[in-house]
């Protein structure tokens, strides 16, 4: 298979080539030549605006294989994921059962071997994701686990998370952690601000999330070992990692692109598609994140994938569940939260960092280089219905928008998939 890009515009900070619009020649899923202008008879594709980055890497999404497929399968997530411009997903162990052994990672590996996508499952941190306990982390990393986390249950107990930092320490391994600390206020449906107190809805208050923040680094300095904090949503949180990080611990930290984009008035309507976790906070802490992604304080953007079934999510806002199915529409949260001009802040939370986190092989874009590529367009518009809409969980505010930033492609290997021209 030949393809050649024309004229598209290089985002890849790694590169020697980046910022530079180019010509690029791929030929048996290798990068053959990049030049202000190649002539080849071969497969040829342009748009005018188009730009090319090394394949987009999610952390943390939600996958129903095993046990909940009726929510998403392996095979639904990957397609939403290559619509969505990802080669590669690292899936959450909230299954059923739990990915909690070697035998559930080696079934996620084996069951997606033939999927264009990779995907990396997330090992347990302890058994069931009960937060009790320490699942079996070295079996399953010598599986393939790329990382070890309870998903979307928060770890409370601090003495169970120090002895897994130590634990993963031994091999090299990494923890995640979702900054929750439940029992403040267990029942809260959104942000803690005016619009909850406005909307009559138990709130859920900042410091929720930065007391486990500033716990988790306290145990990660005593402990010396790896710690990534997921889905940070207020800028207190950042602050406290911006501090760790300059102390030099081996701390990294991520942000969901919905959180990037909107604040708490977006559940003013009661649309339950906006109702998530970690919950839309303040314009100021909105804010913060996106200075956080520009200023690589944060390391990655995520989709925070969570399907969500119609029988679980079209109730009464206060009865609905978490989540939105958001790896196809990503890209497009991302954009509207840092516009155009911070193109390059988000490929670098999309690939660069994500990459950087989970320690794989960059995907620079440079001559005799395996081709991992994600074509996109940030100006080009385009309606997803649900039809179009790859998630089995259709939980979406974006189905039926107008919306700017378009995935055209992605390039994994000698594989191609291409869908708008």
């Amino acid at each position: 298979m030949q393809l050649l890009l024309k004229q598209v515009k290089i985002i890849d900070p790694t590169s020697a080539h980046h910022d530079q619009i180019k010509d690029v020649l791929i030929k048996n899923g290798i990068i053959q030549s990049i030049r202000n202008t190649i002539s080849e008879d071969v497969r040829t594709l342009k748009w005018k605006g188009a730009c090319i980055s090394p394949g987009w890497v999610d952390i943390g999404a939600l996958v129903g294989d095993p046990g909940l497929e009726h929510i998403e399968t392996l095979e639904s997530l990957c397609q939403a994921a290559i619509l969505g411009g990802f080669t590669r997903v690292a899936v959450l162990p909230n299954t059923i059962p739990s990915l909690q052994s070697k035998s559930e990672i080696e079934y996620i590996i084996r069951r997606s071997e033939k999927e264009v996508v990779d995907v990396m499952p997330i090992g347990a941190m302890t058994t069931h994701c009960k937060g009790e306990d320490l699942a079996e982390m070295i079996d399953m990393h010598h599986a393939g686990a790329i990382a070890f986390s309870d998903g979307m249950r928060p770890t409370q107990n601090p003495g169970l998370l120090l002895r897994a930092l130590e634990y993963v320490s031994q091999f090299g391994g990494m923890i995640m952690n979702h900054p929750y600390t439940k029992g403040l206020k267990p029942n809260g449906l959104v942000h803690e601000g005016e619009v909850s107190v406005s909307l009559g809805l138990q709130g859920i208050p900042s410091i929720a999330e930065t007391m486990m923040v500033k716990r988790d680094i306290e145990i990660l300095r005593y402990s010396g070992s790896r710690l990534h904090i997921q889905n940070i949503s207020c800028k207190e949180s950042l602050d406290l990692i911006r501090q760790a990080k300059e102390e030099g611990l081996n701390l990294t930290a991520s942000v969901a692109s919905l959180n990037l984009a909107y604040n708490s008035s977006k559940v003013q309507d009661f649309d339950v598609n906006f109702k998530v976790l970690p919950p839309l906070r303040t314009e100021d802490d909105r804010q913060a994140l996106i200075k956080g992604v520009v200023d690589g304080t944060i390391d990655a953007i995520t989709s925070n994938h969570r399907p969500v079934d119609l029988e679980r999510k079209a109730l009464e806002f206060a009865y609905a569940d978490f989540g939105i199915s958001n790896l196809q529409t990503s890209f497009h949260a991302a954009l509207i939260g840092l516009g155009e001009k911070g193109l390059q802040g988000i490929i670098q939370g999309m690939s660069i960092g994500p990459r950087n986190i989970l320690g794989l092989t960059p995907a620079t874009i440079e001559k005799n280089n395996e081709a991992e590529i994600t074509i996109f367009h940030p100006d080009m518009e385009q309606m997803i219905t649900p039809y179009q809409f790859a998630s089995k969980s259709k939980n979406n505010p974006f189905l039926n928008e107008n919306l700017t930033g378009t995935v055209l492609g992605i390039i994994k290997g000698k594989h191609i998939s291409v869908f708008s021209k």
